[in-house]
């Protein structure tokens, strides 16, 4: 399993790759990044935030979107990892 930094460095490196290519994508990427680098500072992150995204990614990564097949980020990976930073939050 990955941790948590690798998962957000692999989500900007998607966000990088898919700028200017798909734009759900790379909003999803970088907003994913971006939640997964606040909660490893110890920032909180609000349940808007949080929801929204949460719902993004369970949008991109469901078999019926509109992800393109080859070189898609792994949603469900990131979507894992956030499910998991923010019940070590609330703790």
């Amino acid at each position: 399993m990955a941790t948590p930094a690798e998962v957000k460095n692999d989500m900007a490196a998607h966000a990088a790759y898919w700028h200017r290519r798909d734009k759900r994508i790379f909003r999803a990427c970088n907003d994913a990044a971006k939640v997964i680098a606040m909660y490893l500072d110890g920032s909180q992150v609000d349940g808007r935030t949080y929801w929204g995204l949460r719902r993004r990614l369970l949008d991109l990564s469901s078999p019926t979107s509109r992800t393109p097949v080859a070189g898609a980020p792994n949603f469900d990976r990131a979507l894992t990892t956030l499910q998991t930073l923010n019940a070590e939050a609330d703790r």
